[in-house]
């Protein structure tokens, strides 16, 4: 795509960042500039990212100004109503599949075909960490208790954890997804964390990919401690600026989406930001198989702008992909620094 496509935001839609948001420092070490945002419609830029050279997360430098961000959502692409092929509903089916079958055998709740398919998941242990993750581990921690999904999206999640003896509750600030959320049944408010009564209590936060969406993610943190129990958790997974994928990606690592994405973390960063909070204790974990999808999702930013003017080209493009990919899920499998995602569990 030429970049007489990509639109630009008017000038005072934006803000300059120039100092790090979460430790006010002036320092860079690495910056992004011209980023597109691929996955609007139509595409827009330009945009830049700092990397902090003090605290090492990543900052957009020139920024939706906070009243006009709504505008980086309308056109966002998740939001379409597009299913699909054929064979991406089969697949899906197939993991819904798994993925009911893997909750129902760790929420104790035993058949014989539940058994197998655990089993089996646990031997292709990527798929077991994704399981593990995608449940967002909340049978290794506590059977029962109080749960609340910050940006709980369609629900999926809080259906389940109800399913399995939770009492839940979720915050959006997407109305469709409320609306989809309600569907299901569940208690759904339309909004952030502040909707939430301050008197409230619950034994389990969920923040799945939010936090690098906020302007100030400390205020979130503090709000998420001041809202749990002693010994209660709170799980959060976002995008890890140290990560592999960004380092051989660049531009076109999956993770930067800008506009949407305003501060990127690495592990050091975020787990003092939580123990400054009152966390007591950080934990990371394994998120399986996020190297193929950040892989394949990156590979895909970056043929949108690389040309293949050969089938031979396009061939060894597709070998070197595949290479990529599959280095990318080895690596971030074995070193946790540079995991494609950061999965964090912190306790009260």
């Amino acid at each position: 795509m030429e970049n007489d496509d990509v639109s630009a935001w008017p000038v005072e839609w934006t803000e300059e960042v120039n100092i790090c948001p979460l430790c006010n420092s002036d320092s860079v070490c690495n910056h992004e500039n011209r980023l597109i945002d691929w996955l609007s419609v139509p595409p827009s830029g330009y945009w830049r990212m700092n990397v902090c050279g003090s605290c090492g997360v990543g900052y957009l430098s020139l920024r939706p100004a906070v009243k006009y961000i709504q505008n980086a959502y309308k056109n966002y692409y998740t939001h379409s109503k597009n299913k699909g092929s054929l064979i991406n509903k089969y697949l899906r089916g197939m993991q819904k599949y798994l993925y009911e079958a893997f909750c129902d055998h760790a929420g104790h709740n035993y058949t014989v075909s539940g058994y197998l398919v655990y089993a089996l998941v646990r031997i292709v242990f990527p798929l077991g960490l994704y399981f593990d993750t995608k449940s967002r581990h909340i049978f290794k921690f506590r059977n029962t208790g109080r749960l609340l999904d910050v940006g709980c999206g369609n629900g999926e999640f809080l259906e389940m954890a109800s399913r399995h003896g939770w009492e839940v509750i979720g915050v959006d600030f997407d109305q469709a997804a409320v609306s989809v959320a309600k569907s299901r049944g569940l208690i759904i408010l339309h909004g952030g964390i502040d909707v939430i009564d301050s008197n409230e209590k619950f034994d389990f936060i969920s923040l799945n990919h939010v936090i690098e969406h906020v302007y100030d993610p400390l205020k979130l943190i503090q709000s998420c401690y001041a809202l749990l129990n002693d010994g209660g958790t709170l799980w959060l997974e976002t995008p890890n600026i140290d990560s592999i994928g960004y380092a051989l990606y660049k531009s076109n690592w999956r993770g930067l989406e800008p506009p949407r994405h305003i501060m990127l973390f690495n592990k050091a960063a975020l787990s003092e930001m939580l123990l400054k909070s009152g966390f007591v204790s950080v934990e990371q974990k394994s998120h399986g198989l996020s190297g193929v999808y950040m892989g394949l999702s990156s590979e895909g930013l970056l043929n949108k702008t690389v040309s293949c003017s050969s089938m031979a080209c396009f061939g060894l493009r597709k070998i070197i992909m595949l290479l990529r990919v599959i280095s990318l899920e080895l690596i971030q499998l074995l070193c946790k620094k540079r995991k494609e995602l950061l999965t964090l569990v912190a306790t009260r």
